[in-house]
């Protein structure tokens, strides 16, 4: 192995990429350079995986890599490093090292062979968060060139640089904004709910919720974040906790769509759960109130009297100023939330 000052001086080096540098790309093209300080290599290429479209999207290269991203345009490409173990946690993989011969690897026989390349370190990146970010490959014309001290390196630092490209690190930040969070996730395109670092899970924000899916729907129509209020049962009786959703969605990217946050409900200022499920209905385009009543199952004088509680608390002169600003306080429960959810640590 390479003497411990340069593997030290490159833990820092990509340490201070994470903290400095702005921008994925950015990131991504600083740890390339790094790494090119360090270890021999002739191309490398670096990419986040989006694991629900099963893809590898290219954040920097270096050198001649134009092959390995016609590769990664594959539509194998994917499975095949599945096959071949490189999209598990472990340590990077030498090409001498691969459980097949080269030239019965696509990427090696149709790509980085006809390019003159012969040899390579590869492997997939995952973050302290346990989250699989992304994959990286370095190459070599000479097989010898990249040896096993240097896989030892990459080994050493491959915790970092998933670290550097962790987008939900990007997403804890940008939710900071909402200080009285108590708990949060990141929801990703397809429905799951991943760690966001920094704050607790709840269950309440489990993948099957019903407040994850009013979130997602409201968030479809536009804008880049929502507040409301849900209710939840509990052993306690019936109690409302603040919903803040945040579109951090980069479809060309990757998978991760919103940062969803849970926190106390805040001033209510006198509305019933009654007036702000009205509230709900009103910001949902049910104006006429028969049809405000029937879908809350009251009669018409409770709903004109739930209004004209909402107007005060408002300070809204009439229906269209009140939605508006019910809409922009968060104080509001939408309709599908209408039925209570069901709380509990998971």
């Amino acid at each position: 192995m390479k003497c411990d000052p340069d593997l030290v001086r490159l833990q820092d080096e990509l340490a201070d990429v994470g903290t400095m540098a702005e921008g994925l790309n950015e990131r991504a093209l600083e740890i390339l350079e790094a790494l090119g300080r360090i270890l021999p290599f002739d191309a490398g290429w670096l990419a986040v995986r989006d694991p629900e479209r099963r893809r590898h999207v290219p954040l920097a290269t270096t050198g001649t890599a134009e092959p390995l991203r016609r590769y990664f345009e594959s539509p194998g490409a994917d499975a095949e490093l599945e096959h071949l173990g490189l999209n598990s946690a472990q340590r990077p993989v030498l090409a001498s090292e691969l459980p097949v011969p080269l030239p019965e690897i696509c990427a090696w026989a149709e790509h980085l062979l006809p390019a003159g390349f012969r040899g390579g370190i590869a492997g997939a990146l995952f973050a302290s968060t346990g989250r699989h970010v992304g994959f990286l490959s370095l190459l070599a014309e000479d097989p010898a060139r990249l040896s096993l001290a240097d896989r030892q390196i990459l080994g050493a630092v491959t915790g970092v640089i998933a670290d550097d490209l962790d987008r939900t690190q990007e997403i804890a930040t940008t939710a900071r904004i909402v200080g009285t969070a108590e708990a949060g996730v990141v929801l990703t395109r397809g429905g799951d709910a991943l760690t966001l670092p920094g704050l607790p899970d709840d269950r309440l924000l489990a993948p099957d919720s019903p407040i994850l899916a009013a979130a997602t729907q409201e968030l479809s129509a536009g804008g880049p974040y929502t507040a409301f209020l849900a209710p939840v049962a509990g052993p306690d009786g019936e109690r409302l906790v603040r919903i803040t959703a945040l579109d951090c969605a980069l479809p060309d990217l990757d998978h991760l769509s919103a940062a969803v946050l849970l926190s106390s409900p805040g001033n209510l200022r006198g509305l019933t759960p009654l007036d702000l499920r009205v509230l709900g209905q009103l910001v949902a385009g049910t104006t006429p109130v028969p049809a405000l009543a029937a879908a809350l199952h009251v009669d018409s004088r409770t709903t004109t009297e739930a209004l004209r509680r909402a107007e005060v608390a408002l300070d809204a002169p009439g229906l269209t100023a009140v939605a508006t600003r019910a809409l922009r306080s968060g104080l509001r429960i939408p309709p599908g939330l209408s039925r209570p959810t069901r709380t509990g640590r998971r």
